[in-house]
Parts: structure tokens; sequence; C-alpha cells
């Protein structure tokens, strides 16, 4: 019995000890009070208890941070207001699990003497406020709206009011539903300030928890929340009771009455008539946090996912495991390399971390909501050392091998790839690596490319550096021959370090070396959960996001950025290699030479290559038929140059047309001028094999009598032999064919009306290829199409007959034709579009139409004789072909508003001749419609005023040095200002002048004088090649120069060089105190857009650093500080 009894016992204590309540703390914002009456009467009435949970409610200690309690774990429950987004934003780990006031009690008192009625009259007056920023986040916005700035005295004590009372403070943060009770108590009459009356309408009181309570114990943040929103429904229906409660049990000093008014207030601020109680609405949690970003108290995006308690359990975003999220938790802060010139992918700049993959690394973090620290590596080496010591959790940007395997786990994605690329000296001779035997070449020391140069390499004399600016600073002063490193990296240093002098080589498979290798995330070994996160969090970073990453970074001109969808940057990331086929020998367009491609296409693939950072592999065939075979047997990818047909169709998908040639007729010279194909009448007309041409024409011309041949080559053989009449070919191909063999033999007698369009086809099934090829096909200008055909086009044809004289009497003739015959309706038409035309050449002599594309459909003769082309040299093409590389952006986007408007522009246009100089017009461009009313193309009709400019010109130059003259300064200094204000990058100015230069003329001659005037100006046209940089002489021997920096840093760095290059002209200078030869001093300004000064303040601002300059010594910069 007393066994059984003991059992029993020992029972009943495990049971209650299984079964005991959940220990748990809640932490107060304030004294206890009726604004947390909910949490009482859960607590008292035993909804707590009912659920399991023994909860202990702490009022607020000033001394300590209530939210920091919760992040400690000092308490697992808080109240809390809208402070907390701030929280979010430093990665604090909390999340909301309840909004019980709907909106924010936080208002601002002031007595009624002392006038300040309204945010307005808040300037310098002295503000009680909080020490930690914790309560009082709608005030701080507030503030931050209207720019106030009131003495904040940060102190806050029970009994504050009594200083206004007392005149010891202006103004304090108060409840609207406690103080003003204390002041009406009082007899003090006061004025109230809410900032729901400003537009600023938050969330109050927020119940809040840990991440760390909230992963670990999910179901019991249910059940308190559950419990709480009980308890508020209680308390607002039984305030008597709880007042009550209150008074007794909670040790507060206020009374009854106090108490009552608090719970009449507080009942408006939950809403619970209008709003569910507890509701919390995720459009309103953005639209605070986008409010507070409004105000710049907040500069991210808000993650919901990752600050609402539900959301955050149930994340499927990224699909954490439990072990994940715990390691994040636990992990606080994830340590990366930094590199110190890896730009633009990661580099410093002022001990900051700047650079792509530095912004990818903090979106990641974004969307883990962890807090990330850049840690400097003065080298590669020293970065690897890093890694493998645990001093950094992570390294971007590094390539994957056997050795690095041994110590680094590496993601499975790549957002970078490293180009490789030589960086040599304008006038050098170097094209490859194989020009480089013997010589000597420049390289980041421990990359992946030492150890692959010195193998395959053995004759070229390595100089190893800690860092690729220092490469390229021996390539520069010819301490190395070349440099190699990453595409991008040398170009950015060439471009923002003025490293004018040097050149980039891309180099080829030729090479033995990898030109296109991806760059990944490395981790610690056996740090598998970071790889996963890291993972995890790629794939949700939207490709926007990614592509504005890109044209910050990467693309130097935005207008040639293309902007591919994720499904193509995955096709890419995953596509190492396309193979192609050719016609191999249909020259000037394609050939195959030595297994090498020749020909205009092969143009057109190095720029796919480039903007891809794909491979093109060219698979090697023997004919256009032999090719068509390997398309469809699946060999080849992608054919350049080709004609779409309904058979081709059925197993190619293919492009727009992007180039149009006439298809010609070839025949003896003996043969007259053919006007058209029926003059051919029976005879035998010659054609390459599957040339898709053949079938059109058949079925047009039945009489002609077809022979295939196997080339252009062969077809002209069988001309030249009378065995064929004539063959039928493509102009620039048969050209081309005639000139080199044929020249004194055969000639272009004619050509077919059509023109033949060609496109690029891809395999059926590879639709995403197709779509990429479209997109680059389309960031092509017609400027670039014509240079590269140019290239390639060097052909003259020998015409026995005037054709273009032809082609005129043809018109003159045709026109009398039809004003005889102008009873028939359609050549009725056709000639009041004559005579429209005619009168536009007559009146304004430069005319030319476009359709709605702005492709060219006519050109007068004087718009071509003053562009310098010829009239089939532009119809068909885009009107970009004239367009100047100077002419602003804006103006077009103006101009095509404009005209989309139904409305006549007007304006000023520099155009580009076609030998590249350009000339100025003043044109009116007009919409054509049809008789709906309907836009169906543009009329423009233009004014030579290149004479005008030249002389505009003139007075905007200084005759001296040819660099702009102090009247231009002053236009251009007002209007870059304008522009950094607009745009908010930075301005930068430097003004300066040359050292004792009075000495100079006194002692070495005014000419002399005139000839270091000279070659300054020659140094600051060097240094000023940008489209952003402007250099002026501005005064005697004073000179100014207008730039835009990407960073302060860059402007310091300028400045330097300025400094530098003008003492390294050597021009010897016996009287200068700096110097034995020509210095100067300079000033230099620089600022953001959104600090900026007015012109005058600017000016006088670096004028004054200029003469400090000269104070400190001259031969130097100072940079104007405030």
């Amino acid at each position: 019995m007393l066994k059984n009894n003991f059992l029993f016992l020992c029972l009943l204590l495990l049971s209650s000890t299984l079964f005991a309540n959940e220990k748990v703390i809640l932490q107060l914002k304030w004294f206890h009070q009726f604004q947390f009456a909910g949490y009482y009467a859960a607590k008292e009435k035993g909804f707590y208890k009912e659920l399991g949970l023994d909860v202990e409610i702490k009022q607020r200690d000033l001394k300590y941070n209530n939210i920091q309690q919760v992040v400690d774990n000092d308490a697992q429950y808080g109240v809390a207001d809208s402070v907390l987004f701030l929280y979010q934003e430093r990665k604090e780990p909390i999340v909301i699990v309840s909004p019980i006031f709907q909106h924010s009690a936080n208002i601002l008192i002031s007595r009624k003497d002392s006038n300040i009625s309204t945010v307005y009259n808040l300037d310098n007056k002295n503000m009680i406020f909080y020490p930690n920023d914790t309560d009082g986040f709608s005030i701080l916005a507030l503030l931050k709206k209207f720019h106030l700035d009131p003495n904040l005295i940060r102190k806050r004590e029970k009994n504050d009011y009594q200083k206004i009372i007392n005149k010891q403070a202006d103004i304090m943060p108060a409840y609207i539903t406690n103080e003003p009770y204390l002041f009406k108590e009082k007899g003090v009459e006061i004025n109230i300030i809410n900032p729901m009356n400003y537009g600023i309408d938050i969330y109050g009181d927020i119940l809040f928890t840990s991440k760390k309570e909230a992963l670990e114990h999910p179901n019991r943040v249910k059940k308190f929340k559950e419990a709480t929103l009980k308890g508020w429904k209680y308390a607002l229906e039984n305030k008597e009771e709880i007042i009550q409660i209150i008074k007794e049990k909670y040790n507060t000093s206020k009374s009854i009455e106090h108490l009552t008014y608090e719970a009449k207030a507080i009942e408006s601020l939950i809403s619970k008539d209008t709003i569910p109680l507890g509701y919390l609405d995720k459009g309103r949690v953005k639209y605070i946090n986008d409010l507070y970003k409004e105000y710049g108290l907040i500069k991210n995006e808000l993650n919901l996912n990752d600050f609402i308690f539900e959301d955050y359990i149930n994340n499927n975003d990224l699909n954490l495991t439990k072990e994940e999220k715990n390691y994040l938790l636990n992990k606080k802060i994830i340590k990366i390399q930094n590199l110190k010139s890896f730009a633009p992918y990661n580099f410093e700049i002022a001990d900051q971390a700047k650079g792509y993959t530095i912004e990818y690394m903090k979106l990641l973090a974004e969307v883990l909501n962890i807090k990330v620290e850049f840690i400097s590596a003065e080298s590669w080496t020293n970065a690897l050392e890093m890694i493998k010591n645990a001093e950094i959790d992570l390294l971007p940007n590094i390539v994957r091998n056997q050795e690095r395997e041994k110590y680094m786990d590496f993601t499975e994605f790549s957002d970078v790839h490293f180009l490789t690329a030589l960086g040599v000296k304008k006038n050098s001779t170097i094209k490859s690596m194989n020009d480089l035997k013997g010589k000597t070449l420049a390289i980041l020391k421990n990359t992946f490319l030492e150890e692959i140069i010195r193998e395959k390499y053995p004759d070229i004399k390595l100089l190893t550096t800690k860092t690729t600016k220092e490469a390229l600073e021996a390539v520069s002063n010819s301490e190395a021959d070349a440099v190699i490193d990453n595409l991008s990296t040398i170009e950015y240093f060439i471009n923002n370090d003025w490293l004018s002098n040097i050149k980039t080589i891309k180099l080829t498979q030729e090479s033995k070396l990898p030109i296109n290798t991806p760059l990944y995330i490395g981790v610690k070994k056996d740090n598998l959960l970071l790889k996963s996160v890291l993972e995890k969090a790629n794939q949700t970073i939207k490709h926007n996001k990614l592509a504005k990453l890109k044209a910050d970074w990467l693309i130097k001109n935005y207008e040639d950025h293309i902007e591919f969808s994720k499904l193509e940057y995955d096709y890419l990331e995953n596509k190492k290699t396309i193979n192609y086929c050719i016609d191999p020998n249909w020259m000037p367009l394609d050939k195959i030479e030595d297994n090498n491609h020749l020909g205009l296409s092969s143009e057109y693939i190095k720029i796919f290559e480039e903007k891809l950072g794909v491979t093109f592999n060219l698979v090697t065939t023997t004919s256009w038929s032999n090719t068509l075979e390997k398309i469809k047997n699946g060999s080849c990818e992608l054919v350049p140059f080709i004609h779409k047909t309904s058979q081709r169709k059925k197993f190619l998908n293919f492009s727009k047309p992007f180039l149009s040639y006439p298809l010609v007729i070839a025949t003896t010279l003996k043969e007259p001028y053919i006007a058209n194909l029926k003059a051919i009448g029976k005879r035998k007309v010659a054609y390459v094999k599957d040339y898709s041409y053949k079938e059109t024409l058949q079925s047009k011309y039945p009489n002609i009598e077809f022979v295939e041949v196997t080339s252009i080559n062969e077809g002209l053989k069988k001309v030249q032999k009378n065995k064929v009449f004539a063959l039928i070919g493509l102009l620039p191909t048969v050209g081309f064919e005639i000139q080199k063999n044929f020249s004194n033999s055969l000639k272009i007698s004619g050509e077919v009306e059509d023109l033949w369009e060609l496109s690029i086809a891809t395999k059926k099934e590879d639709f995403v290829l197709n779509s990429i090829i479209n997109k680059i096909l389309l960031s092509i200008s017609d400027e670039k199409k014509e240079k590269l055909f140019n290239k390639w086009n060097s052909v003259t044809y020998e015409e026995h007959l005037n054709l273009g004289k032809i082609l005129i009497i043809a018109t003159i003739f045709l026109f009398i034709i039809l004003l005889i015959t102008y009873k028939n309706r359609q050549i009725n038409k056709l000639n009041e579009d004559m005579k429209k035309y005619i009168k536009i050449v007559d009146e304004h002599v430069l005319t030319s139409s476009t359709d709605l594309e702005g492709n060219i459909t006519q050109v007068s003769k004087a718009f071509c004789k003053i562009s310098g082309y010829k009239k089939e040299e532009l119809l068909g093409k885009n009107h970009r072909i004239i367009r100047h590389k100077d002419t602003p952006k804006k103006l077009f986007i103006e101009l095509w508003e404009t005209l989309l408007e139904g409305k006549t522009w007007k304006g000023e246009i520099k155009n580009r001749k076609k030998d590249g100089s350009h000339y100025w017009v003043s044109a009116n461009i007009s919409p054509v419609f049809n008789k709906k009313n309907e836009i169906i193309g543009y009329t423009s009709i233009r004014h030579d005023i290149t004479d005008k400019k030249r002389i505009e010109e003139i007075s905007i130059t200084d005759e001296l040095t040819n660099l702009y003259n102090r009247r231009y300064f002053n236009e251009i200094l007002e209007r870059e200002i304008n522009r950094a204000k607009r745009d908010q990058h930075y301005f930068a100015l430097i003004i300066f002048d040359v050292d004792c230069f009075k000495q100079y003329n006194d002692n070495y001659g005014h000419p002399k004088g005139d000839i270091v005037l000279k070659e300054i100006g020659k140094t600051v046209n060097s240094l000023t090649k940008r489209s952003s940089d402007y250099g002026f002489r501005i005064g005697g021997e004073e000179f100014a120069i207008i730039f835009t920096p990407h960073f302060k840093e860059n402007a310091l760095e300028f400045a330097q060089i300025v400094n530098k290059r003008i003492e390294d002209l050597k021009i010897e200078h016996n009287f200068n105190k700096a110097s034995n030869y020509v210095t100067v001093s300079i000033g230099l300004y620089v600022e953001t857009g959104e600090k900026i000064e007015s012109s005058e303040a600017i000016y006088n601002n670096t004028d004054d650093a200029l003469y400090e300059a000269k104070e400190k010594g001259r031969n130097q910069f100072v940079l104007y500080t405030k």
C-alpha cells in the first residue's frame, strides 16, 4: 500500500512538471496604466493561463531600451510602436505579432501662452524627447517631413509635464490618452500638435516578439496573441472593472478619474467598431515603410516575409529550413571580402566598399534580412588567406578550381563572368598573346590566370602586382608591355583614372587561355548552410533589380544596354558555346578560309560574343547546301544572313530582317542595260543551288530557264563562256566576285525590283535564343551596320551605262506618261504624290520622308549631297544613319513626343555625314496624315545652318588654346549645375593658373609664354574626352575644367593627374618657386546635386581654394571645404 502511494505521488509530481504553464515575460513600453489594459485583463481573467501561459508583465525602466530587452531575450514579448520599422531596417531580429492601436497616440504638447500652435513654430524650440528613439516615431517623421530642427533634450522623466508647466522646456512628446488630463488637472491650457493632422497616420502600440521566440516557439506566440486579443476585448467592454484592477494590483499613481479619461481616449485609437481588433493590413505596413523612406529615415525596401510573424514562420519565397533560419538568426553579420581594385565589381574608394558585386551582396543580405560587413583585403593573396583562416565568411568574384575546392565550397550560381583581355598602349603593335613573346606582361598576383600563363607561355616575362591599378600604371609608364585582366576592370581604370594612352584587346579562343570564365561566391569549406541560403536568396532577386545594378556599374552607355528577361539570363548562364554555320563562299558576306570565319557576318558574330559573353563555335561546311543540311540535322544552332521562306520556317526560327540588298543581273560587257527580268525572255540564267530567290523568281518569270550552279564564281564563269546569258545574285556578293575575278569581261547590267531581306536563323525549338538575337540586332545602330558593311565592301563597279542617268531619264519618261494618262485613278494618285514631292523639293531643297518607324522612304538630291550618301544608300535605312553621337538623347525624346501628338517639331540638329564629318540644319519635322487623319509617316524640311554654327563655335572657343572660352564657361557652369541638381549626381569644378607666369613671360618672353598656354591647352583637351568633361581658358593664364566624377575620390584623383600631367610636360621654368618646370596651382570644388550651391558661390569657393593652394607653396591642389 505504501509502495502504491509513493508511486502515485511520483506520477503526480511528474504530471505537474510536464503540464506546468510556460513562463514568459511581457515588457511594456511605459509605466502601468490603461494603455496596457488588455494584457492585464488576459492575465487577471485567466486567458493566458487557459492556454498554458504564465505571463509576467513588467513596466518600463527608462534606463533600458525596451525593444532591445526583447531582442536580448530578457523578455519574450514587448509592446512598442512604429519605431519597430527602424529596427527592421537595422536587421534586428524582431517580428510584428499584432497591432493593437490602429492609430498612434503620439502628440506634441506646449503651453497655450507659448504661441507654439503649429509645426512651423518648432524650429529652435527646446523639446523634451526620448533618449533612444524607441518612442515617438511619428514625431521624428513629422520633424523630418517639415525640415524642422528643434533643440532635442534627450532625457525623459515621469513628471516631464511639470517642466512644460514651469517653462523649463517649450514642448514635449506625449500620449493623447494621458498627458492632456494632467495639464487639465493643473488648470493649464495647452496646444496640441498631432502628426495625424499633418498626414502621418501610423500604427500606435504594436505587440511584437523576437525571431528566436517565433522560430523556436511558434505555437506559444499564437497562444499569446489569442489570449491578448481576448483580453483587450474584455477590457474595452469592462473598463470600470479593469480600471479597479490596475489601481489595486499594478501600483499606478493615476487616479480613477485619470484612468477613466485614458480608457475613453484609447477606444478611438483602437477603432474596434470599424476595424477588427488586432487587424494587420500588409498594405498599410508597406505604406508606413514607404512613408519613412520618403522622409529619409529608412532606405531599404520592406520584406514582409521577414517582419510579420505569420509570414516569417510560413515563408514560402525563400523556403528556408528551420536550421537555415536558426543559422541566420545566430549569425547576425556576414563578413564579406572587399578587394582594393577589382573595379567595377569589388573595389575600394576612401575605405568604402564599392562596385557591382558589393551592391549585389547587399541585395542578397536584404533578402535574407541580415547585416553584412565588408572586410578589406590588401591583395588577392591576402583575400585567399582570409577565407582559409575564417576571418571572412565568403569571397565573391572567385574562379572555381581544384586547389581552391580544398578549402572552399562554391555557390551553384554565377552572375559575373571574367572576360579575359589585354591592355596595351594605343601605339602598340601587340594584338594577341603570341605577340608578347619575350615581352613583359603585368598580372595580378595569385590569380587563376597566372599559373596558366606560366605553363602555356613560358617565354612571357610576368610582372606580378598587388592590384590591377598598379598593373595598368606599369603599362602606362612603360614598365610593362601589356596587362592581362578582366575586360570591364581594365576599361574602368582607363576611363576613371584618365589612362587615355591605353586600349583594350579582347582575347579569342586561339589564345589558349580561358576567355569567358564564370565567377562564383566561395564560402569557407563545409559552411553548407551559408551556401544554401545564398543560393535560395539569389533565386528570389527580381530581374529588374539586377538589370539596374548592371546598368549602374557594368554598362558604359545605357543606350547600348540590352534588357534580357530572367529566362534569357538563365539561358545564357547555362550556355557555354553556340555552334553556327555560314555560307562558306559568299563574300563579302560569308567565307570560310583555313577554318576561319571571314566576311561581314563575322563582325556580327563578334558582337554577339561581346554582348552575350558566350563563345560562338564555327562548324565548317563545304557549300550552302551542306550548311542547310547541318542546320536540319542539328549540328548548327544558328546561321547568320539567311532569307526567310515558308519551307525554311518549318525547321528554323527567324529574327526580324536587319539587312537588305537588291538582286542584280550579271552579264557580259556587250549586253545593254536590263530594265527588268522580262527582258531576258527564255534565255538561261544561273543561280546558286538552294539559294531561296530561285523559287520566287521562277514563279514570277516562268519563261526563264534557270541553271543550277554550286557557287557564284562557277555561275559567273558560265556567263563569261556564254553557257548562260546571266547570273542572278545579291549586289554585294556578285559585285565582289566580278571585281575580284571578272572585271574585264563581266558587269552588272540591272537590278531585280525587290530588295532581298536577310535575317539570322536559329533552331525551331530554341525560341529563347531567337529572342536574344532579336534584342541584340535591335541594339545595333544603322550607323554601326553601315560601318561594318563598308569595312568589307570596298567594291567599285565599272558601269558601261550610267544607271543613275538612265533611272532619271526613266523617271522623267514615267512622269510624262503619268501626265498623259491623268484620268487613270492609280496613276492619278501617283501623280499627286509626285507633285507634292516636286513642290517640297522646289521650295525647301533639303527634304526627306520616313515611315512610322523612322525608316527613310524618300530623300531629295540636296539631302544626298549634304549628307554624302547616295540615294540608294539611304532608302530603307533608319534615319539614325545620319544621327551624330553628340546629339543629346533628350532632344530625340522631345522630338518624338511632339510628333506623336500630331504636331510639327522645330529645332536645330547636328547630323553626321557619310565620311564622319558633321553638318548643322534647322529642321521642321511634321507628321503625314491619311484621309482618316491617321499618321502614316513623317516629312522633314531642313535648312543648312553649318556656317552659322561655325561662327557660334568660334564665338565660344579660345583662339590660342582651342579650349572653350570664358563666355561659354558661364553658360556650361549653369547648365551642369542644374543637371547635377536634377539627376542628383556629383558636380566638380577645377580652376587653376600657371605658377609664377609673370616671371616666365618676363624672362622667357611672351611668344614662349603663348607656347606654354598652348601646351597646357593640349593637355586639358586630352584629359577632357568624355562627353561630361569641359575644358576652358577663362582668362590670361587661368584655366577651368567642369566634369562629372562618379565619386568624390575620383575628383581628387583627377586633380592630382592634372597637376602631374602639366609638370610632366617638362617645360623649363627656372623662376618658378615650386619646381624647375612649369606647374599649376589648383582649386577644386566637388559636391553632390542635393547639396550644391549657386554658380557664383561655387566659382568663388573654388577660386578661394586656388589661392589657398598658392599660399601653401604652389604646384598642388586644395579641395574647398565648408
